[in-house]
């Protein structure tokens, strides 16, 4: 241990030995090049005691630089005050001026009682300066040198969150303190206790994605030190909120959230044991951390009554992809989560309960949730997923019983699932999903069976389709956003067979989602069909396709198909005289007029044809048509056939305007079914 140096011992030795200084010298001076000692070091100290009398004079301490264990005390500083030595020792009317590098200038007011030497002492003080606050506060000694000390003040509080925040961040509001300590000698620190409160809390990074404002907090720290620093903490947060991008939080209305904890402080160990958060409407976790030297901070958090719609909303919705369908829910229900880290994400176990997730744009809803699992970043895991009912896009489905296995970046089902949809089901086997680099992707074999189109067509607003929706998915894939399928989907309708290959969704169940496919027709039996459209009566059958076809938000923006009559053996191909009037309406004529109509309805019910044809090429809202040549037949420009009739009488269906809008020809359609007369329109 450094000491004093030998000169500086033997004058204030001497001093002390020979008693009451005589009247003749009036002033002592001391001073010396440094002073140490335990956790303080001291530059240039001098004393100047000025004496007026035997037991009563002044006197002025100085120094430059003090350096207090790793940390700069003060540039400068001098003290004086009146001294008395007539029994005990007294300082009264004391002052002192200190620069600080940390708090600028410093004004500081005291008085003393000293018994002697290594007795009893006691001290009072007040502390001032603009960048540290005001404080008061006193010591106190005893004769075996244990101590004891006070002290209380109110300082910005930015000078308590500097050592926090990195470089050039601001900060603001002011920080209450009080707090006390005691020691067995001058120089140690044993006990320790502290309660402060923060008002109008705040900060903010530079670039403002990271802030905090009118932030109002509590908080009680304890510590003892024996070998090792250890103590309790509590915080109450009261008001204020807080951005640390992407989540943003603020202080619940129910009450404080409170934050509380045991600590140990050894010199190359910090740990948090016993920690309880308690957050209202949110739930409760307990909570410990622990780092040893330079490595991780190993830490867990094991959350109990978490209730999902807040939690789900401000902890696990910031942090997905912007747009997608998990970035949009909303999440009900209570649930149990245990997370361990160190570093990144280790282990995690949960169990929701009571569980939903809904869409507020009506695409997705999920009712009746159960899960549970465990996921490990090292060893396999398991995950179980069970629901009661739902709807995509307003079709409704049944139950699912899921089990899967779960590697630190994959899902895989143990079994095949199934799922009651549209009077049929749903089948899904082989189920993958992968998460590397945080995009999702899934893959898995699907399987419709009997699904019935009565019902989807009501549910979506349609025409009553009749039949069935049936097809084998041998993969069906969704990554990033995107929904694809390498199989066909057949549906049996109208007594034929619909075909839909490379079909796929982009931004499916977005905003905007985006389906591509390609559409095939064969043997559609037509007089089910028109029965059902009310379109009027039509026998005969149909093939055709959809080449191309593209819907944005599930509206036709371009396509190219064609449906035309098929000869079948023992099927007549024979048209109503009200399909005849229909057809000549969506052609783009005023329907049938004149001599036609008032002849031939009355002598015939039904007509004979030999082809019947429609084409639509959709591109940029305006449909070009033709009729049962196609697109590249020797038609006149202006016009085309729909019917071309046979026998007797011979009914021949002209179209006109082959270019029309699609708005225009839809409503020409609608029109035709309904039996209604549509509003003539060009393109």
């Amino acid at each position: 241990m450094h000491r004093l140096p030998q000169e500086a011992v033997v004058v204030l030795g001497f001093g002390l030995l020979v008693g009451p200084i005589p009247a003749t010298a009036t002033t002592l001076d001391i001073h010396a090049q440094s002073l140490s000692g335990p956790g303080f070091s001291l530059q240039q100290p001098s004393l100047r005691w000025h004496m007026q009398s035997a037991d009563s004079g002044h006197i002025e301490l100085s120094s430059a630089a003090l350096q207090l264990r790793q940390r700069r005390g003060w540039q400068r500083a001098r003290f004086s005050c009146s001294l008395h030595t007539a029994g005990p020792w007294r300082c009264e009317a004391g002052s002192g001026q200190i620069l600080s590098q940390a708090f600028g200038p410093l004004s500081l007011h005291f008085s003393a009682d000293i018994a002697a030497l290594g007795g009893q002492a006691k001290t009072e003080l007040r502390l001032r300066g603009n960048g540290l606050g005001n404080w008061q506060g006193s010591w106190q000694s005893r004769a075996d040198g244990v101590w004891h000390g006070r002290w209380r003040g109110q300082t910005p509080a930015r000078i308590w969150l500097a050592p926090w925040l990195p470089a050039h961040w601001r900060s603001s509001g002011t920080l209450v303190l009080a707090g006390q300590a005691q020691g067995s000698s001058w120089h140690d620190l044993g006990v320790v206790a502290v309660e402060g409160e923060a008002q109008d809390l705040g900060w903010q990074s530079p670039d403002g994605l990271k802030a905090a404002e009118h932030g109002k907090a509590r908080l009680r720290l304890v510590a003892v030190h024996d070998k090792e620093w250890q103590g309790s903490a509590v915080l109450h947060w009261q008001q204020g909120a807080i951005l640390w991008t992407p989540w943003f939080a603020q202080a619940p209305k129910e009450g404080a959230v409170r934050l509380s904890s045991n600590w140990v402080l050894g010199s190359r160990s910090w740990q948090l044991r016993g920690g309880e958060l308690t957050w209202p409407g949110l739930g409760q976790a307990s909570f410990q951390a622990e780092r040893v030297g330079k490595q991780p901070v190993h830490w867990s958090l094991d959350a109990r009554d978490v209730q999902m719609q807040p939690f789900y909303a401000h902890w696990i919705r910031p942090v997905m992809t912007a747009g997608s369908v998990p970035a949009r829910l909303d999440a009900a229900g209570v649930a149990q989560i245990a997370l361990s880290f160190g570093p990144g994400l280790r282990s995690a176990r949960w169990r929701w309960r009571d569980g939903a997730l809904t869409d507020p744009q009506g695409h997705l809803r999920i009712d009746g949730i159960t899960s549970s699992g465990h996921w490990s970043a090292t060893a396999a895991g398991q995950a179980r997923l069970d629901w009661r009912a739902g709807s995509v896009y307003a079709l409704p489905f049944g139950a699912l019983d899921g089990d899967f296995s779960l590697g630190p970046e994959s899902l895989v089902s143990r079994s095949p699932m199934q799922v009651t949809m549209l009077g049929g089901s749903v089948g899904v086997r082989d189920l993958r999903a992968n998460w590397h680099g945080g995009g999702l992707s899934l893959r898995m074999n699907g399987v419709l069976r009997d699904l019935q189109l009565a019902p989807l067509t009501r549910d979506l607003g349609w025409p009553p389709f009749t039949g069935t929706l049936s097809a084998n998915l041998p993969q069906l894939e969704y990554a990033g956003g995107r929904l694809s399928t390498d199989g066909t989907l057949s549906a049996q309708v109208f007594g034929g067979q619909v075909d839909v290959q490379d079909l796929a969704i982009s931004h499916f169940l977005g905003t905007a989602p985006v389906l591509t496919a390609d559409i095939r027709f064969q043997n559609l039996q037509l007089r089910p069909m028109t029965d059902v459209f009310h379109f009027g009566y039509i026998n005969g059958a149909l093939d055709g396709y959809i080449h191309h076809l593209v819907l944005l938000d599930w509206r036709p923006v371009s396509f190219d198909a064609r449906l035309y009559s098929r000869r079948q053996p023992g099927l007549e191909q024979e048209i109503s005289a009200t399909a005849i009037e229909n057809l000549s309406r969506l052609g783009g004529g005023g329907g049938i007029g004149g001599m036609f109509q008032s002849l031939y309805l009355r002598l015939f019910k039904t007509f004979h044809y030999e082809k019947l044809g429609l084409g639509v090429r959709l591109r940029d809202g305006v449909a070009e048509l033709s009729g049962v040549g196609g697109s590249d037949a020797s038609e006149p420009s202006d016009h085309f056939i729909l019917l071309q009739g046979a026998g007797l009488p011979r009914v021949n269906i002209v179209g006109y305007n082959r270019r029309t809008q699609w708005s225009e020809l839809v409503s020409r359609l609608m029109a035709a079914i309904r039996g209604e007369t549509p509003i003539q329109g060009g393109p």
